[in-house]
């Protein structure tokens, strides 16, 4: 932004300006690919539908795929490690064992996928269930704070429910939660879409 204006920063004014630019971009950019938000909305549904019938699968599939993606990371964080310049011995110490961790906990999901997902989904619940307690305690401390309140008793007892089946829900957990944020993505960008495809066909918003 502070390029934009001549290297200075942004007044108010000049900032809201800014920011309504933006806002126009964006939507003109959604007017004019409207059917590819759309198209990639009903995918997104699509994977979504069917991965809740094949929870399990999906499961073991988002593991192995985070394993690989530990790996790249720790190839990559290595490789900063040893050849970047201006750092420290203990620096590039630090850097080579996070690398390594990466590719150890890589290797293992990819190797012991249930394995893994039965430690994920413990951290997961674990998680919902501690965080879900500092929020209701917020909640509490915060005036009008009962959506705080009510989201932490939620994620309270979903973090509760979780571990109080684990490690039997082990091979579901990971893709149920999978499968519903495709659904949702999905469904997003197809709101996206037909409300683009809205103010295209609106007048008002023709240039």
């Amino acid at each position: 932004m502070a390029e934009e204006n001549g290297g200075r920063p942004l007044n108010a004014e000049e900032y809201e300006r800014y920011r309504r630019e933006l806002e126009r971009r964006k939507a003109e950019s959604l007017m004019a690919h409207w059917q590819w938000y759309f198209l990639l909305g009903v995918i997104l549904l699509i994977l979504g539908i069917v991965g809740m019938g094949i929870i399990p699968f999906v499961t073991l599939t988002t593991v192995t795929v985070f394993g690989v993606f530990l790996i790249i990371g720790g190839l990559v964080t290595i490789g900063i490690a040893i050849f970047a310049g201006g750092q420290s011995g203990a620096q590039r110490m630090l850097g080579i064992l996070l690398s390594i961790l990466y590719l150890i906990a890589g290797a293992t999901m990819i190797e012991e996928p249930l394995m893994s997902a039965r430690v994920l989904t413990f951290i997961l619940g674990s998680a919902y269930f501690i965080f879900g307690i500092v929020k209701v305690l917020v909640g509490f401390k915060t005036e009008n704070g009962g959506i705080v309140v009510f989201s932490g008793a939620i994620d309270f007892l979903l973090g509760a429910m979780i571990l109080a089946n684990w490690p039997e829900w082990s091979p579901w957990v990971i893709g149920l939660f999978v499968a519903i944020e495709l659904i949702i993505a999905g469904a997003s960008f197809i709101a996206m879409a037909l409300g683009g495809r809205s103010m295209k066909n609106n007048p008002e918003f023709q240039a």
